[in-house]
């Protein structure tokens, strides 16, 4: 695994310094993972959780000049250019169902696939569907839902569209939205204000509930930062 330093896992930039999706640890043995914040900004504490999934229906495919096909069109998609990089698209209907591979780049209508993860059906514009998922691109939790793939856990602020690392393993702070006691409970997503969390609840396993990790010092109050064993 890489090594990266603490300073650099307390600083955000408007630029990516590395690829979104890289993993690493600082020399205390915590591990991150490299995300952009999209569509909402990140406190100090958030949990951050992937953006919506972008569907796409009747999209047609093309090939490079090694007959790979390794081009996703959909016709006056007017996406951003390199929004889905990083990305992850799976045909989930129609021709070529059930193929995954990883997004390199993308135009305002095509997609770029990584040449490893070629598609080995074309696709056809009649039926073939596709989404798009970006697990790297991050926003706030939400609220009230206790199931929501969470990536990570913000350290630092970000700003809205900030490239930075997230914790996924180690000691840190998480936002709290009710006294987290006794130490050692455990804690989900939520609560009633976005990217905070609430205690576990008893009985409830993995189907019901994501625990992001355990309690180390409880909380005085709601609202609060709490120290945490993260743990995702």
């Amino acid at each position: 695994m890489n090594q990266i330093s603490f300073q650099n896992v307390y600083q955000t930039t408007t630029g990516a310094q590395v690829a979104i999706g890289q993993v690493a640890s600082t020399p205390d043995g915590r591990q991150w993972v490299y995300v952009k914040c999209t569509t909402s900004t990140l406190a100090k504490g958030s949990v951050a959780v992937p953006i919506t999934q972008t569907a796409v229906d009747n999209v047609s495919s093309s090939t490079n000049a090694l007959g790979q096909i390794v081009y996703i069109t959909k016709a006056s998609a007017g996406w951003t250019t390199g929004q889905f990089a990083g990305s992850n698209v799976v045909v989930d209907d129609g021709t070529g169902v059930g193929q995954q591979a990883k997004v390199l780049s993308n135009t305002a209508d095509t997609l770029q696939l990584a040449p490893e993860n070629a598609l080995t059906t074309a696709l056809s514009s009649t039926d073939s569907d596709i989404t798009i998922y970006s697990n790297f691109q991050v926003q706030k939790a939400a609220i009230t839902s206790k199931l929501q793939n969470a990536v990570g856990i913000a350290q630092t602020a970000f700003a809205n569209l900030d490239f930075g690392w997230i914790c996924t393993k180690g000691v840190g702070s998480v936002l709290a939205g009710e006294a987290l006691t006794p130490a050692g409970t455990d804690f989900v997503t939520g609560d009633d204000t976005t990217g905070q969390v609430v205690k576990g609840t008893t009985a409830k396993g993995p189907f019901d509930e994501q625990a992001l990790g355990r309690v180390l010092v409880p909380n005085a109050a709601a609202d609060q930062l709490t120290l945490v064993w993260i743990e995702i």
